[in-house]
């Protein structure tokens, strides 16, 4: 009887156990890095989606062991949305090979597969093709999302354990269109000093129109600059219809700005507004192979010193650096050539910040420094800096493609001048200029400012300098623009961005590392037959011991109870 009621107990324990695990999900992540936990970032897009998701997965196939290991990553980290989302949640895997249907809707959009070489035996090898393609569907929006874009190199690899790394930042993203859809924060795009548009910057763009409605911004004519109703108290947010600029972008402007115009960009930060600036002083044309460089009067010198700014005026030039495109001859058409280019450093060393985390490196095309000076109630924060091969030239300067290259500086002349800083965030409290002035007014803007005067900041503001003009165009190919950003500009101006609305959940996503650890090779070579003698053996050499065990245990338990 007592063997029977222990029975019963075990059963009704197991079935508390099992409606436990239906209503709570929980599951203890003993990695290091917390590989298969969520970030918090991702857990707060899940919490604001409006509605049920549905995502489907093109990867259900007979594929080889590292494609169905990266399958099983994409497939934990789904259900793992699935066990938060407090709304419904569903995904599926599809072989597309097997659905005409499907093949066609991808070409259609242009969707390119990917062939596999499959072993079927020692002999023969099988061709497959793999389309790493997810959808996620949520009420009339349909978002196509790559999953290994930007992990494949130009042979034709596909590093699945980078693009592992990726999957759930791929995915939040575009959650996080889901949840924003239709309340989009507004980025301003200044223009009327020859910056560059977002046309010459697709790929800026095109992330930029995920997250942000983007419009264009002239303060010539005494445009006054609201800052995003967020930014503001509730009390005030209530009073206000419509809403502000979250930030204001100004990129890479070659003419001065007029005392009017930094007044109301001054008094839109002063507001608790936020500007990025993509700005350098030199004007450089190199179409000819040799140029004077001139400097660039863009009467900002004031401005930039209350914030606690002291422009270089200088060239960076450094011994890590990128790649020019050069002619090396004409054979049927020019024969182009890459070579190493001092005036492209590569800045790969970051100090500790949101915005720079897992920032590998980053390319700047004749860019400056920038030192910083202290100002009260604000907080300065370097966020690049050139290698310790650098230096940086000031005055005049006459650039010739062909004199460089053939006569490189020494090496021992950068010692000892490196670490100069590339780009600054600053923020706090700031001051004005204009205090104990008159408004400025002029021919474009003669009348006098109608809002309110600030002498200093209402609200905590935002400012931050990437010491190049052009460190958002795409990269160059033989004399032509590429449709990508080099190397990491594109998720650093993202994470920039993304900081100075506030919107840091993609950057908290984006900046999460997930250190994939490989075998050793050596190791492997040297002691394959032992590691596949444990492999095999240790399992039944524990079953035989356990089992033996059990036997031993029992015999003398049971001996015992008929003595």
């Amino acid at each position: 009887m007592r063997a029977f009621i222990n029975l019963l107990t075990i059963i009704a324990a197991l079935i508390l156990v099992y409606l436990l695990g239906q209503r709570y999900f929980f599951r203890i992540d003993l990695t290091e890095e917390k590989r298969y936990t969520l970030s918090a970032g991702t857990k707060d897009i899940l919490n604001k989606l409006p509605q049920s998701v549905y995502v489907t997965v093109y990867l259900e196939g007979d594929f080889p062991y590292p494609i169905l290991r990266y399958k099983r990553a994409v497939e934990t980290m789904l259900a793992e949305m699935r066990a938060i989302a407090p709304k419904p949640f569903n995904y599926t895997f599809v072989n597309p090979s097997k659905n005409p249907d499907v093949i066609r809707l991808f070409k259609e959009r242009g969707i390119q597969p990917i062939p596999i070489n499959v072993r079927v035996s020692q002999t023969e090898t099988r061709r497959q093709y793999m389309y790493p393609i997810a959808t996620v569907r949520s009420g009339q929006q349909d978002i196509w999302v790559d999953l290994i874009k930007g992990h494949v190199h130009p042979n034709g690899q596909i590093d699945l354990l980078e693009a592992e790394q990726e999957v759930e930042y791929k995915i939040a993203a575009a959650l996080r269109q889901i949840a924003i859809h239709g309340d989009k924060p507004i980025l301003g795009i200044l223009s009327g000093h020859g910056e560059y548009t977002l046309e010459q910057m697709p790929q800026l763009r095109a992330e930029l129109e995920k997250f942000y409605r983007l419009l264009p911004v002239r303060v010539k004519e005494g445009q006054s600059l609201a800052p995003a109703k967020s930014y503001l108290p509730e009390s005030l947010q209530k009073r206000l219809r419509g809403d502000g600029f979250a930030a204001v972008l100004i990129i890479g402007p070659d003419s001065g700005f007029t005392e009017r115009e930094k007044y109301e960009l001054e008094q839109y930060l002063l507001r608790g507004g936020r500007l990025l600036w993509l700005l350098d002083h030199h004007r450089i044309n190199l179409s000819q192979g040799s140029a004077l460089v001139s400097l660039r009067e863009l009467n900002l010198d004031d401005l930039f010193f209350r914030w606690g700014w002291r422009p270089g005026y200088d060239l960076v030039q450094d011994l890590s650096c990128g790649y020019i495109e050069v002619v090396r001859g004409f054979y049927e058409g020019p024969i182009w050539g890459a070579e190493k280019w001092i005036y492209y450093p590569i800045a790969y060393i970051f100090p500790p910040h949101p915005i720079t985390r897992t920032v590998d490196a980053v390319l700047y095309r004749y860019a400056g420094s920038v030192d910083t000076i202290g100002r009260p109630g604000l907080r300065h924060h370097i966020l690049a800096l050139s290698s310790p091969l650098s230096r940086s030239v000031k005055g005049t300067q006459f650039i010739s493609i062909d004199l460089t290259l053939k006569n490189p500086p020494k090496p021992e002349s950068f010692r000892g001048k490196g670490f100069r800083p590339m780009a600054v965030l600053t923020e706090g409290r700031f001051t004005s200029i204009f205090e104990d002035r008159e408004a400025p007014t002029d021919s474009f803007a003669p009348h006098p400012p109608t809002a309110q005067f600030l002498p200093a900041s209402g609200l905590p503001g935002k400012v931050l300098w990437i010491t190049d003009g052009e460190f958002a165009l795409p990269a160059e190919v033989q004399g032509r623009a590429a449709d990508y950003a080099p190397l990491d500009n594109l998720t650093f101006l993202l994470n920039c961005i993304d900081y100075l609305t506030g919107e840091s959940t993609l950057t908290q996503i984006r900046s999460r590392s997930v250190q994939v650890r490989r075998l050793a090779p050596d190791i492997l070579r040297r002691h394959s037959l032992l590691i596949q003698a444990i492999n095999l053996g240790a399992p039944l050499v524990v079953m035989v011991g356990f089992g033996v065990g059990l036997y031993l245990w029992r015999r003398r338990t049971y001996r015992r109870s008929l003595i």
